[in-house]
């Protein structure tokens, strides 16, 4: 199987010295939202062995799932 190919991910870069507050991803996340600059997401598994600290890793889980089952129909 190949490796799944995404675009690069736009935005700026979080700083590792002065990290933005709340999701230090959400200045370069497309689904960011006010909610991720006011509270960093606690981690939390969404699969055998797959944690994410995300306000909305259902959403993306339910999507990449979804996506999966119409290319195996």
């Amino acid at each position: 199987a190949h490796a799944e190919r995404r675009p690069p991910l736009g935005g700026e870069l979080p700083s590792p010295i002065n990290p933005p507050s709340g999701c230090r991803f959400r200045t370069r996340c497309p689904r960011a939202e006010d909610r991720c600059a006011q509270s960093e997401p606690k981690m939390q598994k969404v699969d055998l062995g797959h944690y994410v600290a995300c306000h909305f890793p259902l959403e993306q889980t339910t999507t990449k799932v979804a996506l999966q089952t119409a290319r195996e129909s």
